[in-house]
């Protein structure tokens, strides 16, 4: 079971994938590593219940795990790095950092020119990317299968030897900020999301954007970077997935040959939460103004738990709130004019919060007063309904279509057996969501209710035109007063 459905019966995107049709299959020829340090095959599973592809995991004595996908359906290959090293590792006064090294890790490493990292990977016909969030930072390539031992070679580079000098630095640390100006400075809606955020995450590593504070990423230092780099770019906080048509073993050696001698050790804790943060803003509204049309509202219900089982039943609990005979729940809103869109989601990609979320998004002439009588009438209606095997029938059925297709794509197998791994912390998943899903019944699936979306157990955030509450910047600025 993949998270991407999950997302997907979310209304939020899938991974894009690519991937070519003609059919071969590639031996890896491997020298004997500079190293003796030996991988261990530590588990091996399924993917998706049906498919015959296998993912097998190893362990090296670094602290690397990696998961090899064989598939020789296509002379394709992907690379994905996923690492402990998102913007909740920062501090105040160094954020922003995270975010940098999605940047500066295109950049030179040491005994390489630069633009080495784009010059190979342009040459061997491949393709690649980052991305950054609260939890993690990724790096992902897609290229053709032979180019593997080229680009395993590259990688290490990056992730053992970056060049963390000038004129390079600032050269990157002048494209963040600039990309801070467009992406939040001149973006009312995400400035004033900041002021918010700053709010309601207060005292927690989640309280800043994951670019970083404008101050702090002016601010930045190399020393900084280096200690960032050094701290969470460790073996032991990696989870490094690689697909195509390959042996496993083969792959394993040649992982050897480049990461097995990588040294660093992961030395800092996660910061813990605050004893009261689950419980501190409920019932509480945080509603303030921004130089935008329309208006926008979100109803966050604090969880510290999370697993495979409470995203299934969030699932659940949508297809019950849009089984009604006058239609989905966001077209009952819309058509009764209380809201222009609505979408309701378990996070699971943070870090100790994992929060239910409902947003709404309202027209300037639209009460937020309606939409919140709408929503708790429409979760009291879920709770009065039955558990019906049409609905079971339904969520297994997507589960089912949702895997024919990941079967269909190496990439897609690949992000699942990351997503299940790093997320949910399984590697072997295989079938638990239909599981889960066969096993629901009213009166579980009632008591999930009560427990994660009571009546007194959520909180509000909502931005709105600059005539209806005082301004977001205001607001923030008259919080920070009443709570030295």
């Amino acid at each position: 079971m993949s998270l991407n459905f999950l997302l997907l019966k979310q209304n939020l995107k899938l991974r894009a994938c690519v991937l070519a049709s003609l059919a071969c299959f590639f031996t890896v020829q491997t020298s004997h590593s500079s190293t003796n340090l030996t991988p261990k095959l530590n588990q091996t599973a399924y993917i998706i219940p049906g498919a015959k592809t296998q993912a097998f995991q190893y362990h090296f004595p670094n602290g690397l795990r990696l998961i090899v996908v064989p598939d020789n359906r296509n002379p394709i290959a992907t690379i994905h790095f996923m690492l402990d090293a998102g913007s909740n590792r920062e501090t105040k006064g160094t954020t922003g950092l995270a975010h940098f090294f999605e940047h500066m890790m295109f950049r030179k490493t040491v005994g390489a020119p630069e633009g080495n990292y784009d010059r190979v990977l342009n040459s061997v016909g491949g393709s690649g990317n980052a991305g950054t969030n609260d939890s993690f930072v990724t790096y992902f390539t897609t290229f053709p299968a032979p180019a593997l031992e080229t680009m395993l070679k590259l990688e290490s580079e990056r992730f053992k030897h970056l060049d963390l000098a000038e004129p390079y630095f600032s050269i990157e640390k002048g494209a963040v900020i600039s990309e801070r100006k467009l992406r939040v400075e001149n973006d009312p809606l995400a400035r004033s999301q900041e002021f918010l955020r700053a709010i309601t995450e207060r005292g927690t590593s989640m309280e800043w954007l994951t670019i970083g504070t404008k101050k702090d990423v002016q601010d930045m230092k190399i020393e900084a970077a280096k200690k960032f780099y050094e701290g969470f770019y460790t073996p032991d906080n990696t989870l490094l997935v690689i697909g195509g048509p390959f042996e496993h073993k083969d792959v394993a050696n040649l992982v050897n040959k480049y990461f097995g001698d990588w040294k660093g050790k992961l030395k800092t804790q996660h910061t813990k939460l605050p004893a009261d943060y689950f419980t501190r803003d409920l019932n509480k509204k945080f509603i303030c103004s921004a130089p935008i049309m329309t208006k926008r509202f979100r109803f966050v219900y604090p969880s510290s738990h999370f697993d495979l089982k409470s995203i299934i039943y969030s699932i659940i609990f949508q297809s019950l709130l849009d089984d009604h005979a006058n239609g989905t729940f966001e077209r009952r809103l819309v058509k009764e004019n209380l809201a222009t869109d609505f979408l309701f989601y378990k996070t699971y990609w943070q870090n100790q919060s994992y929060p239910i979320v409902a947003t709404f998004s309202l027209s300037k002439n639209q009460s937020f007063e309606e939409v919140q009588k709408f929503w708790e009438k429409g979760i009291d209606e879920v709770l009065n309904k039955p558990l019906t095997t049409k609905i079971k029938k339904q969520i297994l059925k997507q589960l089912a279509v949702n895997n024919a297709e990941t079967a269909e794509r190496m990439t897609a197998l690949t992000n699942t057996i990351l997503d299940n791994t790093f997320f949910l912390k399984n590697f072997n998943a295989v079938g638990t969501a239909e599981k889960i899903a066969e096993a629901a019944t009213t009166e579980s699936l009632r008591q999930w209710i009560k427990e994660n979306l009571g009546k007194h157990k959520y909180y509000i955030t909502g931005i709105v035109p600059q005539e209806e509450a005082i301004s977001c910047q205001d607001f923030f600025n008259d919080f920070k007063k009443s709570h030295k």
